[in-house]
Order: C-alpha cells, then structure tokens, then sequence
C-alpha cells in the first residue's frame, strides 16, 4: 500500500503572524485547517524555522539549508527518507484549501506526475508528486508567482492537474480579496479589515507596510540570480 505524507512547510503561526503584521485575532486565517480530517494512513510533517511549536498531531521537523529552496529541497529529500510514495506539500497561507482538496492529490497522483494548486498570482497553494519524481521541485525559483508554470512546464500537459485556483494570504490586499469570496473564514477577514482599516477599508497606521516589504524581499533571489 502507498504510504502518503502531507508536508507542511511553514512558521510557527505567531512568526508568519508577525511577518504579515496581523493582529493575533487574525490566526483563524493561518491555521492548519486542512492537515486535520484527512483519511487514515496519511502522515503530516510539520517543517518549521522556529522552535516547537504546538499544532494538532503532525510530526515536527527543522527546516535546514540557507535559502527557500535548499530547505524545501531537503525537507522532500527527508520525507522521501522517511519512505513515503505520495507527497503533497502545502503551507499555511491558504485559508480556504481543505482536506478534500489534498485527498483528492492523491488521488490523482495515480494517473498523473504532477497535482498543482494555483494561487492567483501565479505561486502555488498545493504541490503533490510522487517521490520517485521529486527531481521536478529542484532549481524552482520560488516566490516569483511563476511556480506554478515553471512546474508545469517540466512535464507533459497530460501528467500534470491543475486544481481550483485559490486565494492565498500574504498582505492586507490578499485579506480584502478573501473577505469577497464565500469561503467560511471571509466574514472573519471582513470584521478584521472593518476593526483595523475602518469603514472605508483604507489600512490604518498600526499595519506595518515596512514590515511587509521586508518580507517580500526576504524571499527574493540575490540580484545575482535574479536575471
């Protein structure tokens, strides 16, 4: 029987909180939602940068390498070490990704190389695979909002699905497109734009814009590979 591995990569919810300058009461909108429901049989790997953290039943692991991508890369190479046939690799900046969405990954991973999870900028909410073919996730430029197309790219049309496009959360901007959306969560992200931004939905002086644009740089390449 195919052994199956949910990989979540991400922070503590405390850390990516901070990161995106959320307020506490904005935790509803990074919780691990969608690592809880899932059929028996399926593992999930936290991989984390901080130190423990709490979360449901996933096992803890800390991310190694110098940049997003070595520390992705060795995270699958130690899922794979691990034994497991079908990955899926999910973070927690999806509100609205769900354990069926990630059952259905597997499913899929049957008949194809690649289930991708497009975000609306082009990035990647989910990624499965098998492991046998983990090699495509190598020398990705990630954070680029081109993910989903460079994974695209390395297979046949025919070996690769494409999911639902869904919503990601990395700034208020992304918080006032959710709170349009029908997802469960999006009366939570209308109250907190209303509380925060006032009624005119115009960010108040409390969010930090710097810290945001810190954190997008963060996650661009150095200039010397950025061409």
């Amino acid at each position: 029987m195919s052994r199956r591995a949910v990989l979540v990569f991400a922070d503590a919810v405390e850390r990516d909180l901070a990161r995106r300058a959320f307020p506490r009461a904005a935790r509803p909108l990074l919780d691990l939602r969608a690592s809880t429901g899932l059929s028996l049989g399926t593992d999930v790997h936290l991989f984390t940068s901080a130190g423990r953290v709490a979360t449901f039943s996933e096992q803890i692991h800390r991310q190694s390498g110098h940049d997003f991508a070595s520390r992705l890369e060795n995270a699958v190479e130690k899922i794979h070490a691990l034994g497991y046939d079908a990955v899926v690799v999910i973070g927690r900046d999806c509100p609205s990704l769900r354990a069926m969405d990630i059952e259905r990954a597997f499913v899929e991973l049957a008949s194809k190389k690649l289930v991708l999870g497009p975000d609306r900028r082009g990035g990647c909410y989910l990624i499965a695979f098998r492991s046998e073919d983990r090699a495509l996730l190598r020398d990705v430029r990630w954070n680029q909002n081109t993910d989903c197309a460079q994974l695209r790219a390395r297979c046949v049309a025919t070996d690769v699905l494409l999911l639902v496009a869904k919503h990601d959360i990395d700034s208020w901007s992304d918080v006032r497109i959710f709170a349009r959306t029908g997802d469960a969560l999006a009366r939570l992200a209308s109250f907190l734009l209303k509380v925060i931004c006032g009624p005119h939905l115009r960010i108040a002086h409390i969010v930090s814009f710097a810290s945001q644009r810190i954190r997008v740089r963060q996650q661009m390449p150095p200039p010397a590979f950025a061409a």
